[in-house]
């Protein structure tokens, strides 16, 4: 699948908060400086990102039926703030700063002993902080059909909300969750992004998570020659995790491991910048492999 279908979905990445309710992180990912090429191998400078995020999900409601399903309403706050240290022309084609923070209200039930909803409605400014203007403001929003095949697997189909390209889309989604519990946790997530992980207790307060892939990105609307443009960045990692658990919902962690793909791009916001996206040479372009350092802490309630 091409980076850019990805960067497509970036806007869409946070409209299915997880149903962990009461709890959220604060967590910063540091990339040191690589170099900026394009598909033909041109060199364009390079650059360091630093990203600083938080989540929070709170409850407004949570029921459990008499077959133990759930019903819920909730609110997810998210933002992110990147730091770009751009050198060269590496400088011109990205921004310094990228803002991106939106809240969610997001609501699950069951339709059937295996079927249920979940759906989700939000906005959030994705900008520069120095640009920041009513075409910041995008909208979001899902509807997920979830179809529940064993106890640790749900499949799920969908369509996602956007106007990220300056007018409303509505865009395929697929949801998959599929988990297996014991002394190796094994997990795979494609409900609020991209995550394959498997992790081990080593005594009740440290755990060691391995992830083989994880996605992530951001956005930012901009204004360039008097044109509503797009940016996105979408970062591919793989790393190594220890968790210090200070108590049964509390952690503190450290991670460490390689940044293989962060792509940079920047689209007109219309149906044919949208459409140009799926174009082998898009205009695209990519910083080079570096290593990711993460820092952070959970809590629940």
């Amino acid at each position: 699948m091409k980076i850019t279908f990805k960067i497509l979905l970036t806007p869409l990445l946070v409209i299915l908060p997880g149903l962990s309710y009461g709890q959220g992180y604060i967590s910063s990912d540091y990339m040191p400086a690589s170099t900026l090429k394009d598909d033909a191998g041109n060199k364009y400078g390079s650059g360091d990102l630093l990203i600083l995020s938080g989540r929070y999900t709170l409850p407004f409601s949570v029921r459990h039926n008499e077959k133990g399903q759930v019903t819920a309403w909730s609110a997810t706050l998210n933002c992110s703030y990147g730091i770009l240290n751009n050198k060269g022309p590496a400088k011109e084609l990205n921004p310094d700063n990228i803002l991106n923070s939106s809240l969610n209200i997001s609501h699950i039930r069951p339709l059937s002993d295996r079927w249920s909803i979940i759906a989700s409605l939000g906005a959030g400014v994705y900008a520069s902080p120095s640009e920041i203007m009513i075409k910041s403001v995008l909208a979001n929003g899902a509807v997920v059909f979830v179809y529940k095949l064993r106890n640790n697997l749900d499949l799920g189909i969908g369509g996602g909300l956007t106007n990220s390209y300056g007018i409303p889309m509505i865009l395929p989604m697929i949801y998959f969750s599929w988990r297996n519990t014991g002394k190796y946790e094994l997990k795979v997530d494609m409900s609020s992004g991209i995550k394959i992980s498997a992790a081990t207790w080593l005594n009740k307060k440290f755990k060691v998570e391995l992830t083989a892939i994880e996605m992530d990105g951001m956005s930012a609307v901009m204004s360039i020659d008097g044109k509503s443009k797009i940016y996105s960045t979408v970062s591919m990692k793989s790393y190594i995790s220890p968790s210090f658990y200070i108590s049964k919902k509390t952690s503190i962690y450290l991670g460490i491991g390689g940044n293989w793909i962060r792509s940079a791009k920047i689209s007109d916001r219309s149906f044919k910048g949208f459409i140009e996206n799926f174009k082998e040479d898009d205009g695209s372009c990519n910083f080079g492999t570096s290593l990711r350092f993460t820092a952070g802490f959970r809590c629940g309630f």
